[in-house]
């Protein structure tokens, strides 16, 4: 005679509870994820406005960086031929706010800061960051409040 093999209800219904217990663990880290996109948004930001800088130097031309608060975006245009070099907008829970005060950093040829102003982007954490642009060294900084 052989023997059937297989699982009893008791074997079945403790595997589903072990499988349960990790889910509700791992379930409320699910924002750490959400934090990690939202810092690699901010840091191509960062990366785009250094970029406009380094290449008003380069390019002997002023850049513009204009901010939209309406679609919740930016781009970046050349003065002179006024092409936009890039557009972006903001995802993973970042609002722009104050726009209506600064509207675009501006960078001169020789690298220096047109106007030196802060924006405030704000997150679904409702923390904010501030964008500071300092005047003549064109020095960007972003701290998180």
């Amino acid at each position: 005679m052989t023997a059937k093999r297989g699982y009893t209800l008791i074997e079945i219904l403790i595997v589903i509870t072990l499988f349960s217990i990790i889910l509700l663990i791992a379930l409320p880290n699910m924002g750490f994820y959400r934090l990690i996109l939202e810092k690699q948004e901010i840091a191509e930001f960062k990366k785009d406005l250094l970029y406009a800088r380094n290449m008003a130097i380069v390019e002997n031309e002023s850049y513009i960086v204009y901010f939209f608060k309406h679609n919740n975006s930016y781009s970046i245009k050349t003065s002179e031929t006024n092409i936009t070099i890039k557009s972006k907008t903001f995802g993973n829970g970042l609002k722009l706010d104050n726009i209506d005060i600064v509207g675009s950093f501006i960078f001169n040829p020789s690298g220096a800061a047109g106007n030196s102003n802060s924006i405030y982007i704000n997150t679904s954490r409702d923390k904010v960051y501030e964008v500071r642009l300092s005047p003549v060294t064109s020095r960007v900084e972003i701290v998180l409040e």
